[in-house]
């Protein structure tokens, strides 16, 4: 007998599944909804690989006026997180009575688009080829889930080859995510991939950037591993002081043969 699909790995987990699917039900008429980032990349993920890798919220990308979207969440228990911009909004809702930890709530981050389809989104804004997956968070509860997911060229390739490739430098701190991959068993980006996510680093606040190292020791076991995943990438600079990465710009990155 065939086996039958699976759902989601976040989605067996009952109290999840609800919430999340009572957030598929509040999508609006005429909303584009998709999810995107970590959460889906780690499920498919672990559908290749059945290991399990760390996550914290889930990435919503929204086509058109979030603020109807909102609404129904917020009438359905969702309540504002620490986020409140124009085009993000962070929402969550507790899965136990008296939640502690962040793992205690579903966590959306809700981020409203410009972009005229999900396609160009993934073209211009995704950092790894291995971030390249959306899925329509009405197709979140089907057990065919994966035949719904669209996929940027040579994105599943590369997750299925646990292989970094530099698609933009989305975000200043994606150095630090590529030193996480790598602790999951992921291979470095190239060197020049290497020196433009080094230049790009010093781009970061104060804040962010401490939030970013912390995120980082916890994701790969430490301080100490994480100094030794950034001497295999050839980084000679301290990344992990924020006075030395605010000197980084293209003139003076360096990465080792």
């Amino acid at each position: 007998m065939a086996r039958r699909p699976e759902l989601p790995i976040f989605m067996q987990d009952p109290k999840t599944n609800e919430i999340l699917s009572e957030a598929a039900s509040a999508i609006t008429k005429g909303l584009k909804v998709y999810l995107s980032g970590g959460a889906l990349r780690n499920a498919l993920y672990y559908a290749l690989f059945h290991t399990r890798l760390p996550q914290r919220d889930y990435d919503l990308l929204v086509f058109g006026k979030k603020e109807g979207f909102i609404k129904r969440l917020r009438s359905l228990g969702f309540v504002y997180g620490r986020i409140r911009r124009k085009h993000e909004v962070v929402l969550k809702k507790k899965k136990v009575s008296k939640p502690k930890i962040i793992s205690d709530y579903v966590v959306l981050d809700i981020k409203e688009t410009q972009d005229r389809n999900i396609k160009e989104n993934m073209r211009m804004r995704v950092s790894f080829t291995v971030n390249g997956f959306a899925l329509p968070l009405k197709h979140i509860s089907s057990r065919n889930w994966r035949k719904q997911v669209i996929a940027m060229p040579g994105a599943m390739a590369d997750l299925k080859g646990k292989k970094l490739r530099v698609l933009n430098l989305s975000h200043p701190a994606n150095l630090f995510a590529a030193i996480r991959f790598m602790s999951k068993g992921f291979r470095a980006p190239l060197k020049n991939e290497v020196n433009q996510l080094l230049s790009a680093l010093g781009g970061l606040e104060k804040w962010r950037f401490e939030r970013n190292v912390k995120k980082i020791f916890d994701y790969v076991g430490g301080e100490a591993e994480a100094r030794r995943l950034a001497r295999r990438l050839g980084i000679e600079k301290d990344i992990f002081d924020f006075e030395t990465i605010k000197t980084l710009n293209v003139g003076k990155c360096v990465v080792l043969n």
